[in-house]
């Protein structure tokens, strides 16, 4: 018999249920988010097995982190639960490379180097096969709007491609990518080490475009690379840090392949019916943060009924992963 999991006295990032302290997680799914008071009363009431119940000492718990692309596989312990990758593999949203054998593919990835095969590849496409399309620079990204822009409406709302892309862009290319119903995956620069934003995220989002954030080689924690969303070196480009955690958890699954995020329309956030994959952290201190033009400002006040999230910044060490929560059950 599976046993369900009961977590209480901790702060659940819940959009849905933004006071909840309690999580009841049955069959690999919330059953049940709400305050420590009634948790155990309500669980007893409604589960006939064996229950675990965990403590979390006033611990974080975020859903797992979706990552929209990377080199690296998911390991035991993973603070990741998916990821779109070009090698096939388990956890993965695979984009077969041109002239590798699609016939187990999610999609289909255009390196940068292909753009020319663009027009004859799209041509070709079966709706709704999804492409990642890789550019490295502005003139790239004309090309491939150019090539898009030669499809149906009709063929681009299903398909909803993606674009692979950290560099600048102008206000008519991000409008086109509206037009075309294209969304656009982030994968930093490494400076020095330091995660480094380029793409304008901001003027992406506020136009409406779906904006993923993946790690490609980076190996260390996605919360440096939501910090370097927050404190973009352009401060017009800075965003909160709930937009900046939306691009490593719900919006990361809308940019996916149609069937595969109506598949997972719950993955990526804590709701009841969602995916229990969770990831459970100890932060320094937990707020509701903005962004600003000088620097990141927050608060704590909860009033307002905004989930909570960790207060990020670059001079700080980024939250420490105490353990994962897939499927329901404690990894």
């Amino acid at each position: 018999m599976t046993t369900s999991l009961l977590l209480t006295n901790g702060y659940i990032h819940s959009i849905s249920e933004p006071y909840a302290n309690a999580l009841h997680a049955d069959n690999s799914v919330v059953a049940w988010l709400g305050s420590d008071e009634t948790a155990e009363r309500l669980v007893a009431a409604t589960v006939s097995g064996p229950v675990n119940t965990k403590d979390l000492c006033g611990a974080l718990v975020t859903p797992a982190f979706i990552d929209g692309y990377s080199t690296s596989p998911i390991t035991s312990g993973d603070a990741r639960s998916m990821l779109s990758s070009t090698v096939p593999g388990d956890e993965r949203i695979y984009y077969a490379p041109l002239g590798a054998d699609p016939s187990n593919a999610d999609g289909l990835f255009v390196a940068s180097g292909q753009i020319n095969q663009l027009p004859e590849t799209l041509a070709s496409l079966k709706p709704p096969t999804q492409l990642l399309i890789q550019s490295e620079n502005s003139e790239q990204l004309d090309h491939i709007l150019g090539a898009l822009s030669q499809q149906s409406n009709a063929v681009l709302m299903r398909s909803r491609h993606r674009v692979l892309a950290n560099h600048t862009m102008s206000a008519q290319q991000i409008s086109q990518l509206v037009t075309l119903h294209a969304s656009v995956t982030i994968v930093p620069a490494h400076v020095e080490s330091t995660p480094k934003i380029f793409a304008p995220t901001a003027s992406l989002i506020a136009a409406g475009v779906h904006v993923a954030m993946g790690t490609g080689e980076w190996s260390g924690s996605l919360w440096k690379l939501v910090t370097a969303l927050i404190e973009n070196e352009n401060t017009d480009q800075r965003i909160s840090t709930r937009a900046a955690f939306n691009t490593v958890s719900r919006d990361a699954v809308r940019a996916l392949p149609s069937r595969i995020a109506q598949a997972n329309m719950g993955a990526g956030q804590i709701a009841v019916g969602a995916p229990a994959n969770f990831n459970v952290w100890q932060a320094r201190q937990l707020g509701v943060q903005a962004p600003n033009v000088k620097a990141a400002h927050w608060s704590t006040d909860k009033r307002a009924g905004t989930a909570l999230l960790p207060i990020l910044s670059s001079t700080d060490d980024p939250p420490e992963l105490q353990f994962t929560i897939r499927n329901g059950q404690i990894v």
